[in-house]
């Protein structure tokens, strides 16, 4: 069978040794108290209703002005609380030992909540809030970042505070890349079934967008910024010139960027025929903890395409700026996942940069999510798990034939 591309244009010295040992327990039992959190130095961290972070078990009081100490001690002192740091005005930092030390997150952040509220109707109290984390935004200094929509469409930019994918390997099982445009970088191994060499140059161009998209060079001042920016790059070229590839060579370029680690498989090439032997090489890779990702196709209708029909596959189809399903997509009950796929920015093998369309553009965007979920440690299963259940429902409520779970959402899912 032959593959086309798939584009669209975490006694008394007994009694001195048990003074001593006594008193060391007490130093220890400060000194922890200290470690665990108390001076906030490495917090537990648990998150609002919103999904916003906040230090575990702590609170920020704001009292009226004139309020007495006594009437702060009584506030507190009701509820278990202790009072840490006296803050500017008559914001106090207070915390509460009990519900930080508790093992279950989801009870912490109940009865956290359950204290806020009260503290919210005591008199003298003026102001209550969680001690929130805030983290430094990272903005990357690539210029044709702010013409990237499906990298803002999807929200990579704030997932980028949270992981940016060191350690994982994501493969490109495609037409190869072109390792010397400036913009390509981090690729740590590569090979070629089509002239069966070591050196996967591009001579067609779509394996070159498609690495660019999933993970380009990114704050190095040039061009444009990649998904997974962080991650190792293993390019397998499978296509020829003419952008066709056969099913041994996707077998053995599956197989070969497994052996050398991949976290991620992405496949930006399909066809309507069913094989046997492709879907057992899916089905071992994702039984080697890789997830596989493939473009649903560009037929625009509900037939079939292989390899992302297959259910260990991750089927990709293509959405547009305003999270409408692209005229060319492919859908069908397959679909599992949407992603941007009209007019995407990518590198070129020539060395420049251009827009195109297509589910192939839009399957290594879900390729970089999973690779960031898969440098948090994350297995495959959770990894799909995570993308779905955060992903932006769109159409019908719950998982449809166009969208599958939703267009993805890269900040809900690393966080």
């Amino acid at each position: 069978m032959r593959f086309r591309t798939l584009i669209v244009g975490d006694g008394r010295l007994q009694g001195f040794v048990f003074a001593a040992a006594l008193a060391w327990a007490v130093i220890l039992l400060v000194l922890a108290t200290e470690a665990r959190g108390e001076s906030a130095a490495n917090p537990g961290v648990d998150d609002d209703p919103a999904g916003a972070p906040y230090v575990a078990g702590e609170l920020l009081v704001s009292y009226e002005q004139g309020t007495s100490e006594e009437t702060e001690a009584a506030v507190v002192r009701r509820s278990g609380a202790r009072t840490l740091q006296d803050l500017p005005g008559e914001t106090r930092l207070v915390s509460y030992p009990e519900i930080r030390d508790d093992a279950s997150e989801a009870a912490r952040e109940q009865a956290l909540a359950q204290e806020l509220r009260d503290l919210g109707q005591r008199a003298n109290v003026e102001a209550a809030d969680y001690n929130y984390i805030r983290t430094a935004s990272f903005v990357p200094n690539d210029p044709k970042l702010d013409i990237q929509w499906g990298l803002t469409k999807t929200r990579f930019r704030g997932a980028w505070n949270d992981a940016r994918g060191r350690g994982a390997r994501v493969a490109i099982v495609d037409s190869g890349a072109a390792s010397g445009h400036p913009d390509i970088g981090r690729i740590v191994a590569q090979k070629d079934f089509v002239e069966d060499n070591a050196v996967a140059d591009d001579d067609f161009g779509h394996g070159t967008r498609v690495t660019g998209i999933a993970g380009a060079l990114t704050d190095n001042g040039k061009g444009m910024a990649g998904a997974c920016f962080k991650c190792g790059l293993l390019i397998a070229k499978v296509m020829n010139a003419r952008g066709d590839a056969t099913d041994a060579r996707i077998v053995k370029g599956i197989d070969w960027s497994l052996d050398h680690g991949a976290k991620v498989v992405n496949l930006s090439l399909g066809a309507p025929g069913d094989s046997d032997v492709l879907r057992s090489e899916v089905n071992r890779a994702r039984n080697r903890g890789a997830v596989v990702v493939a473009a649903a196709g560009n037929e625009g209708t509900t037939r079939r395409q292989y390899p992302a029909a297959y259910e260990k596959a991750i089927a990709v189809s293509a959405t547009t700026k305003s999270d409408g399903l692209a005229y060319f997509s492919s859908r069908g009950d397959w679909v599992d996942l949407a992603a941007p796929g009209t007019g995407i920015l990518s590198t070129r093998k020539s060395g420049g940069y251009g827009t195109q369309s297509g589910t192939s553009y839009s399957a290594p965007f879900v390729s970089g999510l999973a690779g960031l979920l898969a440098s948090q440690g994350k297995s495959a299963y959770a990894i799909r798990q995570r993308m779905q259940d955060t992903a932006v429902d769109l159409g019908p409520a719950g998982r449809d034939p166009r969208f599958g779970h939703g267009r993805i959402n890269a900040d809900n899912a690393v966080r």
